[in-house]
């Protein structure tokens, strides 16, 4: 089992480069390496009955599967074990447990097709089945079951008519391969044989010909929940809702996944039914321009805490890191299973709420994506003294041993509009030819040029997260002071002055921020659009320049609580 995750794990690269269906966004190979990277780690090389390998190996499968293919073979696993809990602990009760999977596989999907992972999984288990009941030997079984799966993956080519037009096998019908290849390796010493195709000695560069459409719905959406709902009612309920809808798991939890343009939709459909201990959601619109029409061969990586136009991280490819949101034993992700009407309700609820960094899984998903897809990575994360998600991401470079040639982080030393801005500064110098060194450098330059301002207009969560001293806001708050924060050089909060309502607080930002001669502006608010919209056109009129407007994220919200703005900037460099 163990050689057959890292047989697929050797092999990602090339699952990532064919893979075309369902949607061309290039990551089948990472997603099943994230599968079989969660069977490595959390499948202990120890001496195990074959139904107690089989539940670790289910279990983990379960945790690390992502996008349509891990959710299948995750699935597939899963009931394996389920059969094999319920037969005989024989040769004869594995092969059939193999066999019996295979349907629970086809009922995952609610549209199953032929040419896809399932027909490899079903040809090979119908072959181990067979050769079994024939040869009574279970490696004769396990070489012979390779030899049809490679055949069957062959065919996978010409059973469906965008793979026969670009002249490829399926992703993840190759992946599955990989893994009962390397899998009889191991038990049968011999070698891996690599099926015949078209693209394998292909370059990354040389795959633009492949004739495919982009994504019908934008993201992929992937949610584990306690198991209290069956998976036909889930089905009903959530088929409308997108395509590509997988439902995998046991009697202890359930995982779905699903292609929509609605995650937040889709949890809160979900959160009726139990409690959930997991989300993923990808921007496959985003997946498939980079892998189809990259703009550039820097990648640019943010978190959800910079807050910048959704439609320009779109259209210039901006890579984001959602950060955890914690509302109660609720758990949200930044920007994309939450948004400024459910932070608002939440807030007025008076609900406790919380921050955490991107997980571990979430951070290295995406670098096993950048990999191969750009000659270098520069990621502008918030400032390390607001949160962990810098040292997090550092962690991951190293342990992952990737190279600072490929990539830098950056510590912001900023937050919200103003990280966003810096984020925008390195978008347009990627996008101007310069260089990586160029580009890094360029940027931890502004970092000390660029500022925010938050006119606060309620205290009580900047006391309660610790960012302002609580016995100095409980005198404010006792006062009804309205303070302005902001950071200081080492990217901490710091009070700066205070007010007797917000409008003063907010005049006296402008009056500040119309003396400098600024090269870039921008604000945010939180739930308080008409007003940010009022003080945008002052500011605008006052600097004589133009701005952008954007919703807070939910990690400022939290912190600086509703109907706060904020003004952020990037000053002119001083001339000699």
């Amino acid at each position: 089992m163990l050689n057959g995750a890292a047989e697929v794990i050797s092999k990602k690269d090339e699952l990532n480069r064919i893979n075309i269906f369902p949607v061309a966004d290039g990551d089948t190979g990472s997603n099943l390496a994230s599968l079989m990277q969660a069977i490595i780690d959390n499948v202990s090389p120890r001496e195990y009955s074959t139904k107690e390998l089989l539940e670790e190996v289910a279990s983990a499968a379960l945790i690390g599967a992502r996008g349509n293919s891990g959710m299948i073979f995750a699935q597939y696993l899963n009931a394996v074990a389920e059969s094999y809990h319920h037969l005989e602990s024989t040769f004869d009760g594995l092969v059939e447990a193999f066999q019996k999977a295979v349907h629970k596989a086809y009922e995952a999907l609610l549209d199953p097709k032929e040419g896809t992972i399932l027909s490899v999984m079903k040809a090979w288990s119908e072959a181990l089945a067979g050769t079994y009941e024939q040869e009574r030997s279970f490696q004769q079984s396990l070489l012979n079951a390779q030899r049809v799966a490679e055949q069957a993956l062959i065919n996978t080519e010409f059973q469906m008519d965008i793979l026969r037009k670009n002249r490829l096998v399926d992703s993840g019908a190759k992946g599955f391969y990989y893994f009962i290849a390397g899998l009889t390796n191991a038990y049968c010493g011999g070698t891996v044989s690599t099926p015949n195709n078209y693209v394998e000695q292909e370059t990354p560069q040389e795959h633009t010909h492949f004739e495919t459409s982009e994504p019908i719905y934008r993201y992929c959406s992937e949610f584990i929940k306690e198991a209290t709902i069956s998976h036909q009612t889930l089905s009903e309920i959530l088929a409308p809702k997108g395509d590509s809808l997988v439902i995998a798991g046991n009697e202890k939890q359930t995982k779905i996944h699903i292609h929509t343009n609605e995650p937040q939709e889709i949890l809160s459909l979900l959160s009726e039914f139990g409690k959930m201990t997991y989300q993923k959601v990808d921007d496959m619109r985003l997946q498939y321009e980079v892998t189809k029409n990259p703009r550039a061969n820097i990648a640019i990586v943010t978190d959800s805490i910079a807050d910048l136009p959704e439609d320009f991280l779109l259209e210039h490819q901006v890579h984001v890191l959602p950060m955890n949101i914690l509302a109660g034993e609720e758990n949200f992700l930044d920007k994309l299973t939450v948004g400024p009407t459910l932070i608002q309700q939440k807030l007025t609820q008076q609900h406790k709420m919380s921050t955490a960094q991107p997980t571990i899984r979430t951070v290295d998903a995406l670098l096993s994506f950048l990999e191969n897809k750009y000659q270098h990575v520069l990621v502008i994360a918030v400032s390390a003294k607001l949160s962990g998600t810098y040292q997090l991401i550092k962690q991951r470079i190293k342990a992952r041993d990737l190279s600072s040639e490929w990539i830098r982080v950056i510590d912001s030393k900023l937050n919200s509009v103003a990280q966003g801005l810096l984020v925008k500064q390195a978008v347009e110098l990627v996008e101007t030819g310069k260089t990586f060194d160029e580009v890094t450098q360029k940027i931890e330059q502004l970092t000390a040029q660029t500022f925010i301002y938050v006119a606060v207009a309620d205290l009580a969560p900047m006391v309660e997260s610790g960012r302002i001293p609580r016995i100095l806001g409980k005198l404010a708050q006792k006062l009804s002071l309205y303070p302005i924060v902001s950071l200081d050089r080492n990217g901490e909060g710091k009070l700066i002055g205070v007010s007797f309502s917000q409008k003063q607080s907010m005049k006296k930002i402008i009056k500040k921020v119309a003396k400098l001669q600024l090269k870039e502006l921008a604000i945010t608010h939180v739930s308080s659009e008409r007003d940010a919209k009022l003080w945008q056109k002052e500011l605008e009129a006052k600097i004589g320049g133009n701005s952008y407007l954007v919703d807070s994220s939910a990690a400022i919200a939290i912190s600086a609580g509703l109907s706060s703005v904020a003004v952020a900037g990037i000053k002119k460099e001083e001339t000699i």
